[in-house]
């Protein structure tokens, strides 16, 4: 408007005075106007924990307004929404985000339409990306699956985009959380952390009760209430070891103990650490468990799981992650409401700080080929870490978040918190409490590597014939390494060290 004025100013040099001083005014209001809009608008909007999103600005394309969207900094939008229209393809594991927090996107952003492919197996989105071409804009992935989807060169590094606009959630998010997204890569960060996953100790508190067992602070103690137990009681296991869930269970006490499993050591360098100290003390800790019959190994998700948990067979688990208590325990069990608790995860050392343990969870990060990065950066932002979706993904999809100040303080209209409350199940205990505490005790050593899926698939057949009796878990341990060092070098690496 202001550029078409000044032209027909210079064209007509010939206009009366009283019509130039008209104008002039005009201008002055116009200026004074957006003066006040500019004053008015923050920079950075506070974050609030309303779960509605409100967006001021209906776009089109003959009339453009950023957005002012409630929890979304200011700063993130102007730089971040485009002005014409764009359609973004998601490739979005297990279907999360689902279609109703897209819609909520779609109608705070309504220059953005999402395209989304839910419900693909994980292999899907390796494929893609090794087409080096336009596939999808955006993906949401396995923690544990990352690196090697960053391996392809067609994953981009948002970390300066995620420092310059949205630095201060590196004081909210779990730390951890920031170390898995580096893929390995030490300064970079390949997607925005979305939910977490830290272990517990979940018990029937009427066994623990029936058989004078207190709830174990240490590993070796664990050890001394399971064989108590199972000697009182032979029908009834202190828990499972399921052979069928290295990635995740396994992983969790690797991961508590110090251990790693292949670690970056330069370009394309390895250390194959498989068969550590740290990792060798946790497997035949739970070997000799199993040998003695206090333990028992069992595939979880199945028929004679489900049996064992109903008839009161299981006394605990683990390493149960947030979303157990509600979404595995719960449902599969519910004749056993009011008898479970939830107690923080047994520790190797009785003096040292306290060490919780995670499993994977997931993030949402943006290809090197998308048609619009920062729109799917603006995306992925939103879906992951604003209050207005948190409570629904929790509530309905189980999604325990990263961000701990958000755990901690997150409420309702009505006040009520989001995470922390007391659950009748769990005879009325805080058991979001328990989470929390282990989400700000995650260890920060543990990464991912390109190789987990062969990993885990080795393992997994190493594990399950150690339970079987065919092996040692020390040999299965072994094994795995062994193999692995050949399937690295196989694969181009450079092995610069093994286990320690």
């Amino acid at each position: 408007m202001n550029a078409s004025l000044s032209e027909k100013l210079a064209e007509r040099t010939a206009i009366t005075r009283t019509v130039t001083v008209g104008i002039i005014i005009v201008i002055l209001v116009i200026a004074a106007a957006v003066g006040i809009f500019l004053a008015t608008t923050p920079s950075h909007s506070t974050t609030t924990t309303g779960l509605s999103t409100t967006s001021t600005t209906q776009t089109t394309q003959s009339s453009f307004a950023y957005p002012v969207v409630t929890n979304v900094p200011q700063n993130l939008t102007d730089a971040f929404y485009p002005a014409t229209p764009v359609t973004l393809s998601m490739y979005e594991w297990s279907g999360i985000p689902p279609q109703y927090m897209i819609q909520q996107f779609e109608a705070a952003f309504p220059n953005i339409h999402i395209q989304s492919t839910p419900n693909q197996d994980v292999s899907g989105l390796l494929s893609a990306l090794d087409t080096h071409q336009h596939v999808y804009d955006g993906f949401r992935v396995l923690y544990s699956l990352l690196p090697q989807e960053v391996s392809t060169g067609e994953v981009m590094n948002i970390g300066p985009w995620f420092n310059q606009y949205l630095g201060y959630l590196k004081q909210q998010i779990t730390p951890a959380a920031f170390k898995l997204v580096s893929a390995g890569k030490t300064g970079a960060m390949y997607c925005i952390p979305e939910d977490f996953a830290p272990v517990a100790l979940d018990y029937r508190a009427d066994i623990f009760n029936k058989y004078g067992l207190t709830v174990p602070t240490t590993w070796a103690q664990f050890a001394q209430d399971a064989a108590k137990l199972h000697t009182e009681n032979s029908s009834i296991y202190m828990t499972i070891f399921p052979p069928n869930e290295p990635s995740s269970d396994l992983m969790a006490l690797f991961s508590q103990g110090g251990g790693n499993m292949i670690v970056p050591a330069g370009n394309n360098s390895w250390n194959v650490v498989i068969n550590s100290t740290k990792n060798i003390n946790v497997i035949n800790f739970w070997g000799n468990l199993i040998s003695a019959g206090s333990v028992t190994a069992m595939n979880l998700y199945t028929p004679q799981y489900d049996k064992m948990l109903t008839e009161g067979q299981i006394a605990s688990f683990v390493t149960a992650a947030a979303w157990y208590p509600g979404y595995l325990i719960e449902p599969t069990a519910p004749n056993e409401a009011g008898l479970w608790r939830v107690a923080n995860m047994p520790q190797w050392n009785s003096t040292g700080p306290f060490v919780s343990g995670q499993i994977s969870a997931s993030c949402i990060g943006v290809t090197a080929n998308s048609v619009d990065p920062r729109a799917t950066f603006l995306y992925a932002f939103y879906t992951t870490q604003t209050p207005q979706v948190l409570p629904w993904m929790w509530v309905n999809e189980g999604q325990w978040t990263s961000n701990t100040y958000n755990l901690a303080n997150l409420k309702y209209p009505n006040g009520s918190s989001v995470f922390l409350s007391n659950a009748s199940y769990f005879g009325g205990q805080d058991i979001g409490q328990v989470y929390l505490y282990a989400q700000e005790h995650m260890p920060t050593q543990w990464v991912w590597s390109p190789f987990q899926i062969t990993i885990q698939t080795i393992l997994q057949e190493q594990i399950t014939e150690a339970a079987a009796g065919q092996i040692t878990f020390a040999s299965a341990l072994q094994n795995t390494e062994t193999i692995m060092i050949q399937y690295v070098q196989s694969s181009g690496g450079t092995v610069v060290g093994v286990g320690h």
